[in-house]
């Protein structure tokens, strides 16, 4: 390898290399069978710094040696492998056996050979999954520079992405368990049967017919305030006549002091002669119960009294939400899409207008009131899988290359992923929309090549919205087009890109189009 003179990149100043140690470096494989080569690469790389992240260089000598140290690490960024080392090709079958045997397609490979004319570049580009391939004599040490920052680069877009997944991932599981919780709520008619059965239940749990008050507490409420901030739900006995009032009309001065002490620390307490179980849902509803009488529980019933104040709490929460849950859901849904809006390269109220234009097309077209509105629960979510697509794709403001567009052409799949497990009938509907809004009627789309009636009715919709918002607005990479040039678009792609029936529908009325575009303007919506 050859070192050049040139030396303005290396870190000279000791006190920021110790600064440097302290930080998570990247670490670099050097697999070679010569020592030297080792000797040389941490010379020209022992003081780089990425990302104000220094290079930690690891050493292999051999092909074998790096399958078994990469079977224990998969925090390698970068393997620089030699080629011909304990065989000709012990360099080639490495990075097959990372690839293939280790399934590690994170880590970066740049192969380095000393014989160019034993492992031709071109063959083995082609057949070997490795991002650069560099002959020893042509390595100076800026050319070795660029390559190893390059390739890092490439790498921390590929964990970005992972971690983007991962948090989308989580996002998911946590969006489901809320659309799940809908479903489990008690079917009551009205708060105080809510009140009554769980009375019910708790008296039949703990075998016990003392009088019980069922009380609500009204938003974060202190001991002080207690009874300015606290409502009889329900009541039996001789405090039915409370039901409905506030417990300051109650004479339960005996009961004040377990009530402050169940509200300051936000558990039950057990009194001699009464008890005070403490319910608080995870989404910050608390409630008391209030039990006249003594309450004589061993230590495994006190632990089954508490898990079923845990659970009526949720219960209670659940029922309280119930009408709400629509609007939340929906909200919760539109404000993930506009993150992945603000991520991609539709920012405004493209994601808002696809939806509402959605629903307009679909009730021409004939569609039920509940299939619009479970299509409009789904549609903001149909870009999804973009949040999985690194910034420097999907952000490039110019045309993007073949493989950039590789890229960019898995998000429908992504979305599909993301969605496509899930139990509910709205996210199941919202990864068909996901992962066929880019099929064509012809079947030249991707990435299944559906044709006609097999694209889903929804994803239909969607990808002449998706076209039609999208040329009449400005994307990074180009101004909006005309009115009439987006309008002709959409005709000549009748029966061709698009469903003639909603390029039909879409015409139909096209004024309404217009006027709901109009109502939600990026900045200025072109007519």
């Amino acid at each position: 390898m050859q070192i050049t003179a040139d030396e303005d990149w290396l870190i000279d100043d000791s006190k920021t290399l110790e600064q440097a140690a302290l930080i998570d470096p990247w670490n670099v494989l050097i697999v070679d069978d010569e020592p030297d080569i080792h000797q040389v690469t941490r010379l020209a790389l022992g003081s780089v710094q990425f990302l104000g992240r220094p290079l930690n260089l690891l050493s292999c000598y051999s092909g074998h040696e790096a399958v078994e140290f990469l079977a224990s690490r998969d925090d390698v960024a970068l393997i620089l492998l030699d080629v011909v080392m304990e065989s000709e090709e012990a360099g080639l079958r490495t990075a097959r056996l990372v690839r293939e045997q280790l399934g590690n397609h994170r880590v970066r490979i740049i192969l380095r050979t000393g014989q160019p004319g034993a492992a031709p570049e071109r063959e083995v580009i082609e057949s070997y999954d490795i991002n650069d391939y560099k002959a020893k004599t042509e390595l100076t040490r800026d050319k070795l520079y660029t390559a190893v920052l390059g390739t890092l680069r490439s790498y921390r877009d590929i964990m970005l992405i992972e971690q983007q997944r991962q948090m989308l991932e989580a996002n998911r599981r946590g969006l489901l368990k809320v659309v799940d919780a809908s479903s489990t709520i008690f079917r009551l008619q009205s708060m105080q049967q809510f009140a009554q059965g769980v009375l019910e239940q708790l008296q039949a749990l703990l075998f016990f017919e003392q009088e019980a008050l069922y009380v609500v507490v009204n938003g974060a409420v202190s001991a002080v305030e207690r009874d300015q901030g606290m409502t009889v739900l329900y009541a039996t006995g001789g405090y039915a006549d409370l039901r409905g009032k506030p417990l300051a009309e109650a004479d339960l001065s005996r009961f004040g002091p377990a009530i402050d002490l169940a509200i300051r620390q936000g558990s039950s307490v057990f009194g001699h002669d009464h008890f005070v179980g403490f319910f608080h849902s995870p989404h910050g509803a608390a409630n008391l119960l209030i039990i006249d009488g003594p309450v004589a529980l061993s230590n495994a019933d006190r632990e089954l009294v508490e898990l079923f104040c845990r659970n009526v709490a949720i219960a209670f929460d659940n029922l309280i939400q119930h009408e709400e849950t629509d609007l939340t859901q929906r909200d919760i849904i539109h404000r993930l899409a506009e993150v992945v809006e603000t991520h991609g390269q539709a920012p405004g109220q493209h994601n808002r207008r696809v939806t509402l234009l959605a629903g307009l097309l679909a009730e021409e077209l004939g569609w039920k009131a509940h299939e619009i509105a479970q299509l409009q629960a789904a549609v903001p979510l149909y870009d999804i899988g973009k949040a999985a697509i690194a910034d420097a794709v999907l952000r490039k403001p110019a045309t993007l290359d073949e493989a950039e567009r590789h890229i960019m052409e898995t998000h429908a799949a992504l979305g599909r992923d993301l969605m496509g497990k899930a139990g509910n009938r709205t996210l199941q509907l919202a990864a068909r929309i996901a992962h066929q809004h880019h099929e064509r009627w012809d079947g030249t789309g991707y990435p299944q090549g559906l044709a006609g009636e097999a694209i889903d009715p929804a994803a239909r919709i969607v990808a002449l919205l998706d076209v039609y918002d999208a040329l009449g607005h400005a994307r990074v990479h180009r101004p909006p087009w005309p009115r009439e040039d987006v309008l002709e678009a959409l005709r000549l792609g009748r029966a061709s890109q698009f469903d003639p029936a909603v390029v039909d529908a879409f015409f139909k009325v096209l004024p309404r189009v217009e006027a709901i575009a109009a109502q939600w303007p990026d900045a200025a919506y072109l007519h």
